[in-house]
């Protein structure tokens, strides 16, 4: 089978090509010596209507918008990731003028000239030589851009879009910026596996794979808790890790089966430091992308009666702008408080067999069993999550939540969790670390009753991470951020494919 390039790529510019290698230019030379950036060249001149300045600049980028042919002299804007420039080709300065023939919109080029205000007023550089840097072979999007389903197949050109090239800017620098944090906080980065023997760590559906070296099943991790609480065993009191994890599960608004956590252990410390270092993160991002300005306006989409997203006529979700202010402290709400505020009715009223009733009405599951905390749990996510706007911490959950918290020091049938919520997404969850290897092992065991019985999402035992605790861990406080719903909301994004450079989509068929 061979390769035929008319069977991949767009015969004018194939033609394009074959005429200017004929010309023996090489059209994917290895380098371009730039002076500066585009953005650069812009701030220099800024301001300077006159520019006397002979100095020779060398500037590259992509071709975008149309080549304005005039004749004798062409106008072309060139863009790097700082900003765009116009050139301006006069055929009485280029020995090769013709060649400008035969560059499209999406090639890119590098050029050789003096600084020059337009009689528009527009600052460009007068080449007096370029050359091809890459001949694009394809036509990129028209001015309408691409369609929402090939926008997520075709990342790379959807990534020309300013609005996506800013979200994912605006994320990779969030990523940076959580990491000067820490650091001066004095927490050390770390690593963790990310194929694992068992998935732990919290109740989800893993993928899993195969292990050929070891002819045994191993998994892509769910959560990096386990083996974060390994290293504090080991002594390392202060830690956090920011990665992928994986979970076999849904694709929606707030959900990509591959997506990146953070997450953080500190050795004697409890789920109030946590809450208080949550804060202090998204004040520190906000301080320096936001300019200390911690009120986001949101355009939160709405929900009809059923929790549904409501979408207009032409399948465009409808919004309706909200206002969340991130300033410290965040209020602190309990589950049962959350319940009694937002759905009008308090559990602590109800007998079991009305809160089960209730919560299979409203879309609850119980896969594992019924149990008056699980059911309470499911109340709260089919009918508060939604319609919080937040930020709120959303605390003291029951205990029968997750096995790897410690039980309330005050409060019988809690334990000391916390939930952080902004506009109906869960930003991020935090324990005070259960430590008691004993209690440890009785809660895993009943996790694995529940998984037995069904719920495919129930925690596993781990031997190893049991034996690990038995050595003796320190008071601890964990936390988990994630790092794409929190770009997501403070970019005022809807969809968590927004955020995300290569979202999970399905294969073409």
């Amino acid at each position: 089978m061979g390769f035929d390039p008319e069977d991949f790529f767009a015969p004018d510019r194939l033609e394009k090509r074959e005429k200017l290698e004929n010309k023996g230019l090489d059209l994917y030379p290895h380098e371009f010596n730039r002076t500066c950036e585009i953005g650069t060249y812009r701030e220099k001149f800024e301001g300077v209507d006159e520019i006397n300045s002979e100095e020779t600049y060398r500037l590259a980028g992509r071709i975008t918008g149309n080549i304005r042919d005039l004749g004798n002299i062409s106008f072309i804007d060139i863009t790097d990731e700082t900003g765009t420039v116009q050139l301006f080709f006069s055929s009485d300065d280029i020995d090769d003028y013709d060649t400008l023939s035969h560059v499209d919109r999406g090639d890119f080029i590098g050029a050789v000239g003096t600084p020059l205000r337009a009689d528009s007023g527009e600052l460009s550089l007068f080449v007096q030589d370029f050359s091809i840097l890459t001949k694009g072979l394809k036509h990129p999007p028209g001015h309408e851009g691409l369609s929402d389903e090939k926008e997520l197949r075709q990342r790379a050109v959807a990534m020309w879009n300013d609005d996506l090239h800013s979200n994912l800017s605006f994320r990779f620098g969030m990523i940076q910026k959580i990491r000067e944090y820490m650091d001066g906080e004095g927490f050390t980065e770390v690593q963790t596996p990310i194929l694992q023997n068992i998935a732990g760590g919290t109740s989800a559906r893993p993928f899993a794979t195969e292990a050929n070296a070891k002819d045994s099943e191993m998994y892509l991790r769910i959560a990096k808790e386990l083996y974060l609480k390994r290293m504090v065993v080991g002594g390392f009191e202060n830690i956090f890790e920011i990665g992928k994890d994986f979970r076999n599960e849904d694709i929606d608004t707030t959900h990509n089966p591959e997506f990146t956590m953070m997450e953080v252990y500190q050795a004697y410390a409890d789920y109030h430091d946590m809450m208080e270092l949550t804060e202090n993160i998204v004040q520190y991002i906000l301080d320096e992308l936001n300019g200390g300005n911690y009120e986001i306006e949101y355009h939160k989409p709405q929900r009809d009666e059923e929790g549904e997203i409501r979408r207009d006529d032409e399948g465009e979700v409808i919004t309706e702008l909200v206002t969340l202010d991130f300033e410290p402290p965040w209020p602190r709400m309990t589950m049962r408080e959350a319940i009694q505020h937002y759905a009008e009715f308090d559990p602590a009223d109800l007998s079991d067999e009305e809160i089960r009733e209730r919560a299979l009405e409203a879309g609850g599951e119980f896969p594992g069993g019924f149990s008056r905390g699980l059911g309470i749990m499911e109340l709260f996510e089919e009918l508060v999550e939604h319609e919080i706007d937040g930020p709120i911490f959303i605390i003291d959950h029951p205990a029968e939540t997750t096995p790897l918290c410690k039980d309330h020091r005050d409060k019988d049938g809690r334990i000391e969790r916390f939930e952080v919520f902004a506009v109906g997404a869960e930003l991020g969850n935090a324990y005070t670390e259960l430590n008691d290897p004993i209690q440890q092992g009785e809660h895993l065991a009943e996790q694995v009753e529940r998984k037995e019985k069904g719920d495919e999402e129930a925690h596993s035992m781990d031997e190893e991470f049991l034996n690990a605790l038995a050595y003796g861990m320190p008071p601890t406080g964990g936390l988990g951020i994630g790092i794409d719903r929190l770009a997501m909301i403070l970019t005022d994004t809807q969809s968590i494919k927004d955020v995300l450079p290569f979202p999970m989509v399905a294969q073409e068929s």
